[in-house]
């Protein structure tokens, strides 16, 4: 059985993530009768390549370790982890979409009537506020630095705001604005757009404190791979908007 290396953070986040539900799904529990032992919960974990659905039950060692038990889909996750330019895109349901290339999620998504925006041609105004955090929980447990984006945004080298590498957490939201169109922000590990990268969604409110709406917070992007052995806390150094 092939053994994969994840961050139970991972899992935790995505299953109370404020912009994304969770992807794991929880087995029901058989019904006993006398003398028999509790069966544990089995979660699966879920997600999309290629257009094809892959679902493997899986469980935790020591709390790190996730063990995949479906050797096949473990294989092609392995392989998925290790492409150069892969994207990972976190629907607004909260499933998890894998391309080769953001390009190839950009046609992907492009067909069903999503597109880049062009931060220097739109001129009626941004749609939401997008605040990016040198640390986790949006800088509340240490003080660092801050940064307001209006979208739509298309930064090929986040050296221009000292932010390179640097990001840990995010927001999107506005004050007294419901967003309703479907969008989404792209990070990127590399400059201009380049190398891997990961999409959150932004969809509709999710929460609502003393009248700023959130679309999507990311508390802890070290929850998140951007490889094996590797997670996307200070590794981001573009982000693109789209809709």
């Amino acid at each position: 059985m092939r053994k994969i290396t994840f961050f139970a953070a991972l899992f935790i986040s995505i299953l109370f993530a404020a912009c994304q539900n969770s992807d794991l799904e929880l087995a029901q529990v058989e019904n006993l009768t006398n003398g028999e032992q509790v069966t544990p919960l089995r979660e699966t974990f879920d997600f999309t390549y290629k257009g094809e659905s892959y679902s493997s039950p899986f469980y935790m060692e020591n709390d790190t370790l996730m063990i995949l038990e479906d050797e096949k889909v473990a294989a092609v996750y392995d392989r998925i982890q290790e492409l150069p330019e892969l994207a990972t895109y976190v629907a607004p349901n909260g499933d998890i979409e894998y391309y080769d290339s953001y390009e190839e999620l950009e046609i992907n998504k492009q067909s069903k009537g999503l597109k880049n925006k062009n931060a220097i041609s739109r001129s009626f105004g941004y749609s939401y506020e997008i605040y990016i955090y040198e640390h986790a929980d949006y800088n509340t447990q240490r003080q660092g630095r801050k940064v307001l984006l209006n979208s739509p945004v298309a930064i090929p080298h986040l050296k221009a705001y000292a932010m390179d590498d640097m990001i840990s957490s995010f927001t999107a939201g506005a004050r007294n604005l419901i967003y309703s169109a479907r969008g989404g922000i792209t990070f990127f590990r590399n400059p201009d757009y380049k190398a891997q990268s990961i999409t959150f969604t932004i969809n509709g409110i999710i929460s609502e404190e003393s009248g700023y709406r959130y679309y999507c917070k990311v508390r802890n992007f070290h929850d998140y791979k951007v490889k094996k052995g590797i997670n996307w806390n200070d590794r981001i150094s573009s982000i693109k908007t789209f809709e």
